[in-house]
């Protein structure tokens, strides 16, 4: 409940900065995120995301960005225990990126202009449905049984099943072109906190990078 209340007051705060803002944009880009830790596999993910965002110009150059971005990225991992031992795990996330950029902009001429930007990111959970496929040996199915669970055949939402968080804060820089009304931009994400809810122990952070075409309108 108190994660419902959070959301629905940032989307207002939003939707009201967005009403008054001087600037709109639509952006659609390339993100690949990955899911990492010290004692956990890497997970890699591609994909592509959708949005607009709103710009309110400051002082000196500066301005302050804001948005809501949508993502729908893919992965697909196997591990292999042997030559004929191994489990796939194919996974959708469908999420919301809700930027909170300073942003500098420097004019080169009348029509071109190089920008760089700084600042958090919320990254919020909707979907992410995983679908695994183990291919066992009962032998090895005894050993892994030793250690942890064994995977087992089937589809289950991480978010669901609380085995991730839905809130993801990030940090993040990047920096771009823009030529008259387009720009091309790029720039990466960190992860802050931990979104790992099985073992809160073994950290398991969220980040990656993105590259997204954007239009001013």
């Amino acid at each position: 409940m108190k994660s419902t209340l959070k959301l629905i007051l940032v989307s207002m705060v939003l939707s009201i900065g967005i009403l008054s803002a001087q600037t709109y944009r639509l952006e659609v880009g390339f993100v690949s995120p990955k899911q990492s830790g010290a004692e956990l596999s890497t997970n890699y993910f591609n994909g592509g995301r959708l949005g607009v965002t709103a710009e309110f110009g400051l002082k000196h150059n500066f301005s302050l960005l804001t948005g809501a971005l949508y993502s729908l990225v893919y992965s697909n991992k196997v591990q292999y225990y042997s030559s004929t031992d191994s489990v796939t795990y194919k996974t959708f996330g469908h999420s919301i990126d809700i930027p909170l950029r300073l942003t500098y902009t420097l004019p080169l001429s009348k029509n071109l202009k190089v920008f760089g930007f700084a600042g958090p990111n919320i990254n919020v959970g909707i979907a992410q449905p995983r679908k695994t496929t183990a291919v066992l040996s009962s032998s090895l199915r005894e050993v892994i049984d030793e250690f942890g669970n064994v995977p087992t055949n089937g589809t289950e939402d991480l978010y669901k099943s609380a085995m991730i968080s839905r809130i993801n804060f990030q940090m993040g820089a990047g920096g771009g072109v823009q030529w008259k009304n387009y720009q091309l931009k790029g720039g990466y994400d960190f992860g802050i906190n931990s979104i790992n809810k099985v073992d809160t122990s073994k950290l398991l952070r969220q980040g990656g990078w993105y590259v997204s075409l954007v239009y001013q309108f």
